[in-house]
């Protein structure tokens, strides 16, 4: 990058690529348009004219799909079929008024489908000379439809193909239209011909529609041996298209000589059989987009000019707030956090400085909960080293009481003396985060037995702990809160059965089962404690704390499990009313030493 371009702000680098992108490329660009003239008019002069021909065939096509749904709506009609193939099956036996009933029947329901096209005559045809037709036969009788050249070709068709007639007298007599556009097709059951059904089109909306070309300019329809079915000029119909043999092979345009200028022909096939045919001077058709051309080289130019002066005033608005944002960023690196840049908007740039702004409220906010965290713990350090006394001189005590008791023959009560030793020497002794599984149990069951002696022996603890999970490390009291937890609103405080159990499951992990056979939990109950647990921190200043005897509540066995395991940890809770309660805990497995 040259020197110069690097000393510009960026505003200015932005004002300078916008004119080397914009103007740069508009200048090249007029100037090759103008040197490859000739070819790019040609090639535009054949566009237009294929856009102007597809138009015209979507409206033909519309025409001839007209035709089509005619045809099938009398062949797969499920009101019309009935009448038909009785009237098929009519015979001098027959009753007159039947063969009538049948007629009328067909005729009004022909009526509702043709009524709308309004250009469109049918004739139900039937093998036994019957026939039924939307038009006055007065002047014309359908059944000569028989002795047609072309009626031998309608029987071969097959399916449900479509035999393209083309342009036949008009039998009508209700227009003065000379031609009808033609087609038929069997009406076929289990491939028994039962009937026929032959349309017929008459061309006027498309000789309007031919008619809006100019003098010069053809257009019409011809079938596959050349001859014409629509044209502008009705003296025409059955007449060779005189350049027929010069169509191309496929749907597309090619060049012809008439005279000495140069035409544009265009094909494109409306029906298997028909194609539409446009033919217009080429010369015409030039001088119209060059003079387009000239237009909008001077409206490109205006507008070049207009957006370049537009482009250059929304530069100098947009990079406003980008400088100020700069500005805030060198201030909050010299240290006054309490800087924003406080721009606005719903563009990048007013997101970026909401964003940037918001950013900074929070590291703001980090910063005051990491100092209120560090006082935090200051306290909980202080209250912890005045409320610890020596462990040791507890212990003693509390043996030398069971030694007495034991002397006196009161087993039981120093058994209790003994699990509450055990139980705070557990509780004092915090050098080991973690512990074997089998130690977890042992304190349960002193938990449960010093329960048991306040409330009497109402709770049954039962283990089940395969034998593969005992010397699995654990963290320290995970389950007392959960054993607790049961006891007091799952039993009640009444007598029941607390199971603990454990296995290594498929993935490795083990799992901790813990269910109680208390009064369980309503399912709107349940999932406000499914939410709870998720939504609502364990340190959170506003939520009570379980009053257990390690200080460790429900909702710090989850928090814990989650910092120590992430995401190899999940759990599941089960409850329902007057079932019990059951919780699982998974999480990896830690294989300890013991001795």
């Amino acid at each position: 990058m040259p020197g110069w371009l690097r000393t510009l702000s960026l505003r200015n680098k932005l004002v300078l690529t916008i004119l080397v992108c914009l103007v740069l490329p508009s200048l090249v660009s007029m100037n090759v348009s103008n040197f490859f003239t000739r070819d790019a008019v040609r090639t535009q002069v054949t566009e237009t004219s294929r856009e102007s021909m597809r138009i015209v065939s979507q409206i033909v096509n519309s025409q001839m799909k007209n035709m089509i749904y005619v045809m099938n709506f009398i062949q797969f009609d499920e009101e019309l079929q009935p009448s038909i193939r009785e009237l098929g099956k009519a015979n001098e036996g027959t009753d007159k008024g039947d063969v009538l009933q049948y007629k009328q029947t067909i005729a009004k329901r022909m009526t509702t489908v043709i009524d709308p096209f309004g250009n469109i005559n049918v004739t139900v045809l039937l093998p036994n000379q019957e026939y039924v037709a939307s038009y006055t036969t007065f002047a014309f009788d359908p059944k000569d439809f028989f002795k047609k050249s072309w009626f031998g070709d309608v029987e071969k068709v097959s399916g449900y193909n479509v035999k393209w007639i083309g342009a036949e007298p008009n039998y009508s007599q209700e227009t003065n239209q000379p031609y009808l556009l033609s087609a038929a097709k069997p009406l076929r059951k289990n491939d028994v011909t039962y009937g026929y059904v032959i349309v017929g089109l008459e061309p006027r909306v498309l000789q309007d529609l031919f008619n809006q070309y100019q003098n010069n300019e053809i257009m019409a329809i011809v079938d596959q041996k050349g001859r014409i079915l629509v044209d502008k000029d009705s003296s025409t119909i059955g007449t060779p298209f005189p350049y027929f043999d010069q169509l191309p092979k496929e749907d597309g345009s090619s060049f012809v000589k008439v005279a000495g200028e140069d035409y544009i022909l265009l094909s494109s096939h409306v029906t298997p059989e028909w194609q539409l045919v446009n033919m217009s001077p080429y010369k015409t058709a030039a001088q119209k987009i060059e003079s387009f051309r000239k237009t909008d080289f001077f409206v490109q130019l205006f507008f070049l000019v207009l957006f370049a002066v537009v482009l250059l005033y929304m530069v100098r608005t947009l990079t406003k707030p980008i400088a100020r944002l700069v500005q805030t960023v060198v201030r909050i690196e010299s240290g006054q956090l309490g800087e924003r840049s406080n721009i606005s908007g719903v563009d990048e740039v007013g997101r970026l400085g909401y964003v940037f702004d918001r950013m900074i409220d929070r590291i703001e906010l980090m910063l005051e909960e990491n100092r209120r965290e560090q006082e935090l713990k200051r306290m909980a350090e202080l209250a912890m080293l005045q409320a610890q006394i020596n462990p040791h001189f507890l212990f003693n005590v509390l043996n030398s009481i069971r030694l007495k008791i034991m002397m006196k023959g009161d087993s039981e009560n120093a058994e209790l003396i003994s699990s509450l030793s055990s139980l705070l020497r557990m509780t004092i002794n915090r050098n080991n985060e973690y512990i074997p599984l089998h130690e977890e149990i042992e304190i349960i069951e002193h938990y449960v037995r010093l329960l048991n002696s306040r409330h009497g022996d109402r709770v049954e603890l039962r283990i089940s702990a395969a034998s593969d999970t005992l010397l699995i490390e654990i963290p320290r009291f995970l389950l007392q809160p959960l054993i607790e937890n049961a006891y007091i609103h799952g039993l009640k405080s009444k007598p029941g059965t607390i199971t603990i159990a454990s296995r290594i499951i498929e993935d490795g992990r083990l799992q901790l089962e813990v269910r109680d056979s208390g009064v369980g939990m309503a399912p709107e109950r349940l999932a406000e404690l499914r939410q709870h647990l998720v939504s609502v921190p364990a340190h959170h200043p506003h939520v009570p704390r379980s009053p257990s005897l390690s200080g460790i509540g429900l909702h710090n066995v989850f928090e814990r499990l989650r910092i120590i395991y992430g995401h190899r940890f999940d759990y599941e809770i089960e409850s329902g009313p007057d079932q019990g309660t059951r919780i699982l805990l998974r999480f990896p497995q830690q294989i300890g030493k013991e001795g």
